[in-house]
């Protein structure tokens, strides 16, 4: 026979647990399980199951570690959910059946439109013991013809405030020809930035099958005074041997170089 344990948690803090045993059909594996049932405090686990096993009644107490135990959904102790509402029903309606149970801190409506709620209304209680009693005195009553269905109301989770994309930086380039063959990016900056133009990416372009350099990259800048200034003072100037070539461009740089930038910038501020 199988052996199965219900066990019940209720919401309160004071938790106890009750277990019995109960009998099933015979069958021929052991198998751990856990089933969640439609309510929502009781569980059924399913200890062991034997041909010709004898029922199990096993006692649970408070502090019992459950292998897989899922954690308790969380509920409002003081906010109700009032289900089945007359879709004309306004706070005025629903005000006075609660306040014979304490004080009413907040109604509110689902509206479908503004005349017409959707059957639901939320109704905030001054203290967990009004709610609890309002809970039990108003369950399953009568307003208006319709039968009330009350559940307590999930609190609301705060939304985490987006975090602002960071806005792309503008990026000014400058064309830079006849570089050496063995010069690199690494290089190509360092050259820039020897007369403190605060180069924020340099590129040199490679040719594939076989790889090896163009003769020919950019530079970009944040700003274009800054651009400005380096087109006119790298113009002609040697670079490992060489004298090279400067002019503005438009080119748009690739999707990793324009990361970078911003990666840099990132760390900078």
């Amino acid at each position: 026979m199988a052996a199965f344990r219900f066990v019940f948690s209720p919401p309160c803090s004071n938790t106890h647990f009750l277990s019995r045993g109960l009998p099933s059909k015979p069958c021929p594996f052991s198998l751990p399980l856990k089933l969640q049932l439609q309510r929502p405090n009781f569980c059924l686990h399913l200890l062991a199951a034997h041909v010709g096993a004898q029922p199990i009644v096993q006692s649970v107490t408070a502090g019992e570690n459950f292998v897989e135990e899922e954690e308790e959904e969380e509920f409002s102790r003081t906010k109700i959910l009032v289900q089945n509402v007359p879709w004309t029903c306004t706070e005025n309606d629903i005000r006075p059946l609660f306040q014979k149970y304490g004080t009413v801190i907040e109604i509110e409506f689902s509206m479908y439109n503004k005349s017409r709620n959707r059957g639901l209304a939320f109704v905030t209680m001054g203290s967990p013991e009004e709610a609890i009693a309002a809970f039990n005195s108003l369950e399953s009553s009568e307003l208006e013809g319709r039968i009330l269905k009350l559940n307590w109301a999930k609190p609301k989770k705060k939304k985490q405030a987006p975090q602002p994309k960071p806005q792309p930086l503008p990026v000014h380039n400058l064309f830079v020809a006849n570089l050496p063959f063995q010069a690199r990016a690494k290089d190509l900056k360092e050259f820039f930035n020897s007369n403190d133009s605060n180069v924020v990416s340099a590129e040199v372009i490679f040719l594939e099958n076989p790889r090896k350099s163009a003769g020919y990259g950019f530079v970009s800048f944040n700003k274009k005074a800054e651009a400005d200034a380096a087109l006119t003072a790298f113009q002609g100037k040697e670079f490992m041997g060489r004298p090279i070539r400067v002019a503005s461009s438009r080119r748009f740089l690739r999707a990793e170089t324009k990361a970078a930038i911003q990666l840099e910038s990132t760390e900078v501020t």
